[in-house]
């Protein structure tokens, strides 16, 4: 009886602690967020807008009023920003926690902090972080609470370890898996990765505009839901931060848009940023490997992994961490190998967010461009002073020159370890081309633009494993832009909304080769016709893009994940059974077959798969394709030749993205389909005639 007495109370005295330590860091928060103030306009599409004093006033009203719209995507990162994906997905989240653990993210973190980050950034993103935890004690009841508090470390940690999924290095591991028949799912370090497939900026002008306007059309391509979902805001402050477009959950930056004076844009680009080095080990002592005729010894550390058992029952895995001179060391099978990537110890990537949200020319957005903590995609820049410009960002690594380093690479000598990344100066780069135009489509950087405008790919070093690949969206932007001596603003905008496959397109060429074929029925062969007569189009009234569309899919699937596509009439004969089986035809309207669903709210769209109007589908229960990924936020920005500013968004949704409840969870979608903008309302005039809500964060 004592026994159970001593328990119980032994219990209650945890709880009380434990609710003492909440209630204690509650207070703490609660006056932490009375140094700051912001308010929030909210314009009559639910968009916010937020002005501080400071910039950290603005950092800490954008969290609160992201986490209003937004709170489960946020939280949900944490999982992955604090390694404990094991937490939520069991042992297959623990591979994830494995790997940033191997990396040492949050250990980066805890000992560079202060040292790498200027005040000024800190001061941003430990406001944001305030933010988010003075939304999570003014919502008690949220499921979310066991993340409180958000640390600023945790932001920083979100942004390192979104430099790791673009570095290339998981890649690399899956490529060694296949090699090696090993299989560990690194790739799924973001939900619905599959669908980060690229994105799109066009740019012109005066040399190519009618009205000598300059402007940009920002259009990344994202998963519809989820973490990597645009959210769309407007933040500025008293000390000249003025930012508005698009940011991930958990991000205190605009990542693409626009302010007053300049605008950009990224799409994911891959040169060659990491390398797999094979080790020779010790027969004699596993725990070395040979460098340069000697003997080295691994450092071996333990890393502790928790993993959800089931329900609130969790364990923790201890698992065994190696590392050369190389990098950390990966074990597949017999063979051990060594990683090696640019960025693996940079915690900067906010510092440089940061600087380019406060650019306000093209000579401050290249400084913030130089600091390269952003290690690779394409940038894409526009401004009032009539300049565009494009940049194939890459943190390379300065390599040795004439080694194949798209191949693993001897890992026992000391001189294939690079140390350093080539210049700036030495990475591909385009101002102000004569031709008057840009287009970034994750192609290959020596076919941005006009021909006669291009680099030549022989001034630059095998080394850096820039791309070649031509998307279909860089056929059809070259044929478009060739096509049209001045485009004017809404010519811009039909290149952006084009939905149509090009000849010179890898999909096109996968489809023709079933052109002419005799089949054993007159399905098949009707079939056949179908795809014959399509004139590439992904438009509402369009009876072949259906088949079209499905056929070219195996080839586009194969290509992202660079396998070998199968033969086209396999293909083709899935394709004809499925669509028999869903509609009873092999025809049936573009209209009747892809959509954008929302709620209740389940809309006909254009677009498809790689085409500039970029729609991406899965199965629906129906049969039908849901959009689940491509066109999310886009944004259209432009300077007359007087400097006079003209922006317009839309969203795929709307902007509050977690609230069914809400009038703006689904009111974007109709003019979403109908490709159409809306005002972004940037103008502070126009948002004082827009605003439907004002309210001062804390209250």
């Amino acid at each position: 009886m004592f026994k159970k007495i001593l328990i119980v109370n032994l219990l209650s005295t945890l709880l009380i602690s434990c609710q003492s330590v909440d209630v204690a860091q509650q207070n703490i928060y609660l006056e932490k967020s009375k140094s700051y103030k912001a308010q929030i306009k909210r314009d009559i599409w639910g968009v916010p807008h937020i002005h501080g004093k400071t910039d950290a006033d603005a950092a800490f009203g954008l969290a609160y009023a992201h986490a209003e719209d937004d709170f489960k995507n946020i939280a949900e990162n944490m999982y992955l920003y604090r390694a404990q994906m094991g937490l939520k997905d069991g042992t297959s989240g623990a591979i994830q926690d494995y790997l940033i653990k191997v990396l040492k993210i949050r250990e980066r973190i805890d000992k560079n902090y202060e040292k790498d980050l200027s005040k000024e950034v800190r001061n941003v993103i430990e406001a944001y972080a305030v933010g988010i935890n003075y939304w999570m004690i003014n919502n008690p009841d949220n499921e979310y609470n066991h993340f409180f508090p958000v640390t600023e470390k945790d932001i920083v940690a979100g942004f390192a370890i979104q430099n790791l999924f673009f570095s290339g290095v998981v890649s690399s591991i899956e490529k060694l898996q296949r090699q090696s028949a090993q299989k560990q799912e690194y790739s799924y370090l973001y939900e619905n990765q599959e669908f980060v497939m690229g994105s799109n900026v066009l740019a012109v002008n005066s040399n190519k505009t009618s009205d000598e306007s300059t402007r940009i059309i920002i259009n990344s391509h994202q998963p519809l839901d989820g973490p990597l979902a645009w959210y769309e805001a407007h933040v500025s402050s008293d000390e000249g931060w003025n930012m508005m477009g698009g940011l991930f959950p958990g991000s205190p930056f605009v990542l693409v848009g626009f302010n007053e004076d300049i605008a950009w844009g990224f799409t994911v680009n891959k040169p060659d940023l990491s390398d797999s080095y094979l080790l020779e080990i010790n027969p004699n002592n596993p725990d070395q490997y040979r460098l340069d005729g000697e003997w080295e010894d691994f450092v071996v550390e333990n890393v502790s992994l928790p993993v959800k058992i089931f329900g609130p029952i969790k364990w923790t895995v201890n698992r065994e961490a190696k590392y050369s001179l190389h990098g950390p060391v990966l074990e597949l099978g017999e063979k051990q190998y060594a990683l090696r990537f640019s960025g693996m110890e940079d915690i900067k990537q906010v510092d440089q967010w940061y600087a380019m949200n406060k650019s306000n020319s093209y000579e401050e957005w290249i400084e913030a461009m130089r600091k390269r903590s952003i290690i690779s995609f394409n940038g894409v820049y526009a401004d009032k002073e009539n300049n565009i410009f494009f940049l194939h960002n890459s943190s390379s690594p300065k390599r040795k020159e004439g080694v194949d380093w798209k191949e693993v690479i001897d890992g026992t000598k000391s001189e294939l370890i690079w140390k350093d990344y080539v210049k700036f100066e030495e990475i591909p780069m385009i101002k102000n081309p004569a031709s008057g135009w840009i287009a970034s489509t994750n192609q290959d950087p020596f076919k941005v633009t006009g021909r006669q405008d291009n680099l030549n790919s022989k001034n630059y070093s095998p080394t850096l494993g820039l791309q070649t690949r031509m998307t279909n969206r860089a056929y059809r932007s070259i044929e478009l832009f060739e096509q049209y001596d001045k485009v004017n603003e809404e010519a811009f905008d039909n290149i952006k909304f084009d939905n149509k496959y090009s000849k010179e397109s890898r999909s096109y060429k996968y489809i023709s080769e079933l052109f002419g074929r005799e089949f054993e029925s007159d399905e098949l062969n009707y079939a056949r016709k179908v795809l014959e007569n399509w004139d590439l189009h992904t438009d509402f009234e369009n009876r072949s893009a259906a088949l079209g569309v499905c056929v070219l899919s195996s080839e586009w699937i194969s290509e992202q994940g660079q396998r070998i596509p199968q033969d086209p009439e396999i293909s083709f004969r899935d394709c004809v059974s499925e669509l028999n089986g869903t509609y009873g035809r092999v025809d049936p309207y573009w209209s009747e077959r892809n959509f954008i669903v929302r709620g209740d709210k389940k809309v006909p769209v254009q677009g498809g798969p790689d085409v500039l109007r970029a729609i991406y589908g899965r199965n629906d229960e129906e049969g039908d394709l849901k959009a689940s990924g491509g066109d999310g936020l886009y944004i259209h920005v432009s300077w007359d030749n007087n400097g006079n500013q003209m922006s317009k968004s839309i969203h795929q949704y709307g902007s509050a993205t977690q609230k069914q409840e809400s009038n703006h969870y689904s009111d974007q979608v109709e003019p979403y389909v109908e490709e159409q903008y809306k005002s972004t309302f940037f103008d502070k005039l126009d948002l004082e005639k827009n605003t439907t809500e004002i309210y001062s964060v804390p209250f």
